[in-house]
């Protein structure tokens, strides 16, 4: 019976592409933001064109988990919330990114009244099958899902 891929390999795994695909654009690490005894924190981060993306890779089906770590990462943030983007990429087998981006909407809308951190997902596979041309053609992979 095969194993699901750790969190950490999959992650591994998103640097590698980003690395390979991307190599101008250095990769900053994770990121953590803290309020008295409260912190969320990203697994990984890069600035383009002005804008810091937050990126999240999801290794299971948690859908409901990312959106409370994307209320905490509204409420913790401590940049400016219109120049950051958290970027979900998911890795479980024949995950709908859908899902996420359903949620995280509907959370944007009641809670922040659409000026919440704006977001996107995205499945690993997409990337790997077709990522050209840098972050531009990561962010265009990611308007077309």
């Amino acid at each position: 019976m095969p194993t699901r891929t750790k969190a950490g390999e999959n992650e591994r795994r998103f640097e590698d592409l980003f690395r390979k695909s991307a190599p101008t654009t250095p990769l900053l690490g994770k990121k953590r933001y803290t309020r008295g005894e409260v912190e969320i924190s990203v697994d990984q981060s890069f600035i383009h064109e002005g804008v810091e993306y937050l990126v999240e890779v999801d290794s299971a089906n948690m859908a409901k988990l990312l959106t409370g770590q994307y209320v905490l990462l509204n409420q913790l943030y401590t940049g400016d919330k219109g120049k950051a983007f958290f970027l979900l990429v998911h890795t479980y087998r024949a995950y709908n990114p859908k899902r996420s981006t359903n949620n995280l909407a509907l959370i944007n809308h009641e809670l922040y009244d659409g000026d919440g951190i704006k977001f996107g997902a995205i499945h690993i596979d997409d990337l790997m099958q077709g990522w050209v041309n840098g972050v531009e053609g990561f962010l265009g992979i990611l308007k077309r899902a």
